[in-house]
């Protein structure tokens, strides 16, 4: 199964509506020191994510991102294979890259 995307410019959106919306940063802390984070955004990396799923504050719509947002699919769709998933969980289309460069 596919994961459900947002696109960076639905994010934007979001993001300046205020929206109910918890966005989650899975790329390593290195990625963040060189390319920067959202900042209303929260980190977990990624090989943290199934021990911190608790940890994300709920929301209507959570969104997880990496750089490119091959890897925030892969962990939706690992969570969807381990009965983890949840239907507000979206992926950012793109990435961080996508959402950068607007």
């Amino acid at each position: 199964m596919i994961s459900k995307k947002i696109s960076p410019n639905e994010l934007t959106d979001l993001i300046h509506n205020k929206s109910d919306i918890s966005i989650v940063d899975i790329r390593e802390l290195y990625e963040i020191e060189n390319d920067g984070k959202l900042d209303s955004s929260i980190h977990i990396p990624m090989g943290e994510l199934v021990n911190k799923l608790g940890d994300i504050p709920p929301a209507e719509k959570i969104i997880f991102h990496c750089k490119s947002g091959n890897r925030s699919e892969n962990i939706l769709n690992f969570l969807m294979m381990n009965n983890l998933y949840q239907e507000n969980y979206f992926t950012l289309e793109g990435g961080f890259s996508a959402i950068k460069k607007k």
